[in-house]
């Protein structure tokens, strides 16, 4: 990845050694992997049915089908940050409005885009989520711009203070190239992870549609809470799918934390335990094939 344009701020070497192949990178990702499946299960233990230790060893369990996960990542910082930036949204919508909470979910959303400046776009539509429901709109917008603004003015001042108007011009023009350069399309999968890929597609909008028409029958927090997270899915999906610069990133770190909860809504179900069952047979042994095929190599 192109380290430089997610932290123009960072050194070189400081880059290297946080990112690159080396020990503090493992630690570190272990550690990130380990606090987001952590905060999934609390946050599906907050809002949602289900209530199961698998939900992190899901989220786990799929992460790191990609080998490149094992070593820490920007996509690692932003799954953390996008995650909470749900949580608190979603206390902004269900319960008493704060504006407080309202300003942290962007606050924490718009520190993610910090890390993977392409969030950006979505900002509207992010904001569009809670307007409706909103008993105070133009405070609710308000307090979003001003949680939007807030890290990318900070990451500013601090280039500034370090580095002088060198250092700040560097960081707008690789924050904005890196957010208006569109994906290269220069993909390498191999049969198995094309599979891999579609089973999982298809999985996932078995889930979504399974959420969708149960939700009537949801209580009024968990009907809007699953609404929520399946706009967030789709919303970080275009985006990956747009600005994706190279497939064997690991995306799914950031992808699969809205994606994890929606298809633990259905594997959790006592209705669909067959197709539990099939979900996870398949994609242990895909991911058992793939790995066999890279050692063979």
């Amino acid at each position: 990845m192109d380290y430089d344009a997610v932290l123009p701020f960072g050194s070189p070497r400081f880059l290297d050694t946080v990112f690159g192949a080396t020990t503090l990178s493992y630690i570190l990702s272990v550690v990130f992997l380990i606090v987001t499946a952590v905060s999934i299960y609390s946050f599906n233990l907050m809002y949602t049915t289900g209530i199961n230790y698998l939900l992190p060893v899901l989220y786990i369990f799929l992460v790191v089908y990609n080998p490149r996960v094992i070593f820490f990542s920007p996509f690692h910082i932003v799954a953390l940050l996008l995650l909470w930036s749900l949580v608190f949204s979603a206390r902004y919508r269900n319960s008493v409005q704060y504006l407080s909470n309202n300003f942290v979910s962007f606050f924490l959303f718009s520190s993610a885009s910090v890390f993977y400046p392409p969030l950006v776009w979505i900002f509207p539509l992010v904001i569009l989520v809670n307007i409706r429901a909103s008993e105070e709109k133009l405070k609710y917008v308000f307090t979003s711009f001003l949680g939007v603004i807030t890290p990318p003015v900070m990451a500013g001042a601090i280039c500034y203070i370090v580095g002088g108007n060198e250092l700040l011009n560097g960081l707008i023009a690789s924050f904005w190239d890196t957010m208006s350069t569109l994906g290269g399309y220069t993909f390498d999968f191999s049969a198995v992870e094309i599979t891999a890929a579609l089973f999982l597609i298809s999985f996932a909008l078995i889930a979504t549609f399974y959420v969708l028409r149960n939700l009537n029958r949801y209580k009024i927090v968990h009907s809007n809470t699953c609404i929520r997270i399946i706009f967030f899915a789709i919303l970080i999906l275009l985006i990956s799918a747009v600005f994706i610069t190279d497939n064997h990133d690991p995306y799914g770190v950031m992808l699969y934390v809205p994606v994890s909860l929606i298809l633990f809504e259905y594997l959790s179900s006592p209705k669909n335990n067959k197709g539990a069952m099939i979900f996870y047979i398949v994609v242990s042994g895909l991911a058992i094939i793939s790995r066999i095929i890279v050692f063979v190599r």
